[in-house]
């Protein structure tokens, strides 16, 4: 009798995955950051502190927030596909 291989614990399509979570999250940094605006405003009256303002854009924070949910929905997905492999490596084959 013929002993079958073993799958792969890790595939291609894992290592896509992997490689979109890190796209998909530089995509939220890039986001995030076009997203907001900071401005510095000195003191209005002499004595008073000086004081900044920042202003999130409800379009790119929107952008970053979508990014990190598919880099989140690719984590789990890329969790599920190690454990499948690694299941299917240890489990003993018949036939």
């Amino acid at each position: 009798m013929t002993e079958s291989q073993p799958s792969p614990l890790v595939d291609v399509k894992t290592w896509i995955g992997v490689l979109g979570i890190v796209a998909a999250t530089i995509l939220a940094i890039v986001c995030w950051r076009s997203g907001t605006t900071t401005t510095d405003f000195g003191p209005i009256l002499e004595g008073a502190p000086p004081f900044e303002s920042t202003h999130y854009d409800g379009l790119w924070i929107s952008g970053a927030g979508v990014s990190i949910l598919v880099a989140g929905l690719m984590a789990i997905d890329v969790v599920r596909r190690v454990r499948v492999g690694f299941v299917a490596s240890r489990w003993p084959s018949y036939g």
